[in-house]
């Protein structure tokens, strides 16, 4: 488990962890935000986006993009994941 700034808000993210791309914004899926009518799914900027990709501490896969067609019915969605390791040695 690796701690992640994400906005205002630290987050605990493992390797079950995804992040929606909808081609507009990137949604950490697996986490809530906040309390009762407040709670919300948290948001990634695109500059966060990328450095995590750019690093390849985030990857996805055919698998990845067909369960996120499946899910949510469009062919401009993927699932993206955290890779854990990498994310531990680079001191996350």
């Amino acid at each position: 488990m690796v701690k992640l700034k994400v906005g205002r808000n630290i987050l605990d993210i493992d390797e079950n962890d995804l992040i929606l791309d909808d081609g507009a914004c990137y949604q950490i899926i697996t986490k809530r935000i906040g309390f009762g009518f407040n709670e919300s799914i948290p948001v990634m900027s695109k500059k966060l986006f990328a450095d995590l990709k750019k690093c390849e501490l985030i990857f996805t896969s055919e698998r990845l993009r067909q369960a996120a067609i499946e899910k949510y019915g469009n062919s401009v969605v993927a699932f993206w994941k955290f890779n854990i390791d990498k994310m531990q040695k680079m001191g996350y």
